[in-house]
């Protein structure tokens, strides 16, 4: 659900902990904490992380069309 080193997974992380948890407000302040934290030592950017898990829209890598891949084979 959340890969390591994934910029949208790390927003999507602490969305999730924000959103479905049933915690504490401390609870979750702690975990959303620990999470950037995490994925600021993988080397992600905290300005990006906390800009996107802001946002309403769940945070999900946007998906490549196939007229913008390469083809094999050729």
């Amino acid at each position: 659900m959340f890969a390591d080193y994934c910029l949208y997974c790390a927003a999507r992380r602490i969305q999730y902990i924000q959103r479905r948890l049933p915690l504490s407000l401390d609870d979750k302040r702690n975990r959303c904490r620990k999470a950037l934290a995490d994925a600021m030592a993988l080397g992600l950017p905290e300005p990006e992380i906390r800009r996107m898990a802001k946002l309403a829209a769940w945070q999900l890598a946007p998906i490549e069309s196939s007229a913008a891949r390469p083809k094999s084979g050729g």
